[in-house]
C-alpha cells in the first residue's frame, strides 16, 4: 500500500510540475519586438559583444525576451541572445582561385540565457541567473559577476504589455 501511495504522490508532483510549466508558457508574454525597437537596449547588447566577442565580423543577436506578471509591479524576465565570434580574412590575389576570395578563420556562437526579476515601479531588474552554452572563449567567467546585479532599465513600463486587457 505504501508503494502505491508513494507512486501516487510522485505522479501528483510530476503533474503539478508539468501544469506549472504549461501555466508559465501560457502567461509569459513575448516582448522581443519592443526590446528590439529600443536603440538604447540594443546598444547594450552590441556593447557586450564588442567587449567579449572576437574577430572582425562579430555580432550579437537578441533571440527572445519574455515577461511573466507575478502580481503588483513585479515581473519575471527571461531572455536569450547569441554572441557570435567570427573572423574572415581576404585571400591575397593569386590564391583566390584555390581558396575563394575569403577564408573564415573561426566562427562560433555562444548562446546566452538570462533570468531576472523586474520591479516595474522603480524600473530595476535584478539578474538572477545567466547561462552560457557553447562557450568556447570562456565568457562565463566574465558573466558570473552579473548574477545578483541590479540594472536600471530606462522607461521600463513602455516595454511591458497592457495587462488590463489580458
Amino acid at each position: 500500500m505504501r508503494r502505491i501511495e508513494r507512486a501516487g504522490v510522485a505522479l501528483a508532483l510530476m503533474l503539478l510540475t508539468l501544469a506549472a510549466r504549461f501555466a508559465f508558457a501560457e502567461r509569459a508574454i513575448d516582448i522581443t519586438d519592443r526590446i528590439r525597437a529600443r536603440p538604447d537596449l540594443v546598444a547594450k547588447l552590441d556593447a557586450a559583444c564588442a567587449r567579449f566577442c572576437q574577430g572582425n565580423r562579430r555580432e550579437a543577436r537578441l533571440r527572445r525576451v519574455t515577461v511573466l506578471p507575478l502580481g503588483g509591479e513585479r515581473f519575471r524576465v527571461e531572455g536569450e541572445a547569441s554572441l557570435r565570434s567570427r573572423h574572415v580574412q581576404t585571400v591575397p590575389a593569386g590564391l583566390g582561385g584555390l581558396l575563394g576570395s575569403e577564408v573564415t578563420l573561426f566562427d562560433h556562437t555562444a548562446q546566452v540565457r538570462a533570468r531576472g526579476l523586474l520591479d516595474a515601479a522603480r524600473c530595476r531588474l535584478k539578474v538572477e541567473a545567466v547561462v552560457l552554452e557553447n562557450d568556447q572563449l570562456g565568457l562565463s567567467r566574465f558573466l558570473e559577476g552579473a548574477v545578483g546585479r541590479i540594472e536600471h532599465i530606462e522607461r521600463c513600463r513602455e516595454l511591458l504589455p497592457d495587462l488590463k486587457h489580458r
